[in-house]
């Protein structure tokens, strides 16, 4: 049950990433505040998400790029030293988590669930 609502967590923080960042080029994005930040912390709830899930999980959803999810805190502590990590992560990185997580959502239901197995 806790799984579920983590990647769903990570699915809508995921979506609300290209809202923010889909109509913007690389330029707009850095130059605007607001919008800035709030991809920094929306990437870093999904990065955060991400490392918490158990490893069984992750384990069964192997084309998301974990990897890519667990070096991303480093960037985000310094993101003016690391603009094309944090680039790639709104533009690349969200996205392509987002679309594997519905794809995974079809062939592994049990892992989205928001109810608890049944005891038995």
């Amino acid at each position: 049950m806790l799984t579920g609502a983590m990647l769903g967590l990570l699915q809508q923080t995921g979506m609300d990433v290209i809202v923010l960042t889909e109509e913007l080029d690389e330029q707009e994005f850095f130059s605007s505040r607001l919008t800035r930040q709030e991809t920094l912390r929306l990437l870093g709830v999904m990065a955060y998400t991400a490392r918490d899930l158990p490893a069984q999980v992750r384990e069964a959803l192997p084309e998301i790029d974990w990897s890519a999810w667990a070096a991303l805190p480093d960037a985000l502590i310094r993101p003016n030293d690391h603009p094309l990590k944090i680039w790639v992560a709104a533009r690349e990185l969200a996205p392509r988590t987002v679309q594997q997580l519905i794809d995974y959502r079809r062939v592994h239901p049990e892992l989205f669930s928001l109810v608890p197995p049944p005891c038995g």
